[in-house]
């Protein structure tokens, strides 16, 4: 039983610690998401307020935090090289007991699509 008392809190924390990974793991998956569909969306012409809301819409549970654009150039022709592209940021909260840890920590997704497409 000793021994028990002694690991149990460690492998708690493990388990924990685990889990929180994961959690953040699915945060930048879906800031990630979220910023592609803010590209696709900036690279087909919508207005700033669309992209955002594609954006939020698209980012689920995450916290978003900031959205920068580089929007296209007002008349792209079919052969452009030109890109637009969306900087996602989110926060995440790790709580792993016993673990002092500073946060929050800042998530970033950076997605480009070639304009006009």
């Amino acid at each position: 039983m000793v021994e028990l008392a002694l690991v149990l809190p460690i492998l708690v924390m493990l388990l924990v610690g685990i889990v929180q990974f994961g959690m953040a793991y699915s945060s930048q998956v879906s800031i990630q998401s979220a910023a592609r569909e803010g590209a696709r969306a900036l690279a087909l012409g919508e207005p700033i307020a669309a992209v955002n809301a594609a954006v939020n819409g698209a980012a689920g549970a995450a916290d978003v935090t900031s959205i920068e654009t580089t929007a296209c150039p007002a008349n792209p022709t079919a052969g452009s090289t030109a890109y637009a592209t969306v900087k996602v940021k989110a926060t995440y909260t790790f709580s792993i007991p016993f673990v002092p840890i500073d946060n929050p920590k800042t998530l970033t997704a950076t997605a480009r699509m070639r304009c006009g497409l």
